[in-house]
């Protein structure tokens, strides 16, 4: 499916994903974004996982997938940042994504509450809507033309989740977007260990109050992830904080 056909004729340049702060060194020694399925793969227990997102894409069959959305600062991220929860902004080529196999869907995967489960015949199929595939409690499309007529129909005013198999190879020239100058500083000596030179900038956003306390506990995080690079985390993740 190529960028061309999909993407660039409805003026979509740019896909990404946002990622707790804490998460940074890991997906940088990745140079890739890795589904559940393949993170737990790699070692990285449940408490790698953020508890309730983890816990809905298990149950609504979205394990497989990596998650990136074609809005850029999404609600969700907002109120993250708005509750002090250090996140970051990763941004890439919506080309690089078009290269691979890619799915789409324009349901809320986390939030959505018309499933498809317990005799309910969940939402509507369609070529806009998508459709039922496996295991999935909600549509997705997955042929080039129904990825087509969902992004018609729903894209720019809905949140289009982009759904990604296994796992996404970052591009050289991915971006990184922070939404504080300390964070941004102290992200800089982490790509530096690491040896990477993606872009970095802080963000036009004014919403962010960092709550201190959690800070601090994914400065240590990230401090012991540089010590040791078998170390696969601690249990930090503040759906429980």
């Amino acid at each position: 499916m190529s960028s061309e056909s999909l993407f660039a004729p409805r003026g979509i340049v740019s896909a990404f994903h946002y990622a707790p702060l804490h998460y940074l060194l890991f997906i940088a020694r990745a140079s890739a974004l890795l589904s559940k399925l393949e993170l737990a793969r790699q070692g990285f227990g449940i408490t790698h996982f953020r508890r309730i997102s983890h816990r809905q894409d298990e149950l609504r069959g979205f394990s497989e997938y990596v998650h990136l959305t074609l809005n850029e600062f999404p609600p969700i991220v907002r109120a993250k940042l708005t509750a002090g929860f250090p996140h970051f902004e990763i941004r890439v080529p919506a080309d690089a994504v078009a290269a691979g196999d890619v799915h789409l869907c324009r349901y809320n995967i986390a939030k959505c509450r018309y499933l498809r489960r317990k005799g309910n015949a969940g939402l509507n199929e369609s070529a806009s809507n998508g459709r039922y595939y496996g295991d999935k409690q909600l549509p997705i499309a997955v042929a080039r033309e129904d990825c087509a007529a969902l992004l018609d129909a729903h894209y720019p005013s809905r949140m289009i989740e982009v759904l990604i198999p296994g796992r996404f190879e970052l591009p050289p020239d991915t971006s990184l977007l922070f939404f504080r100058q300390e964070d941004l500083e102290h992200a800089r000596s982490i790509l530096s260990a690491a040896a990477l030179s993606w872009r970095c900038g802080l963000a036009d956003v004014h919403c962010y109050r960092a709550n201190e306390r959690y800070v601090a506990l994914v400065r240590d995080f990230l401090e012991h992830s540089l010590r040791n690079a078998a170390w696969k985390g601690g249990g930090l993740e503040f759906d429980s904080v």
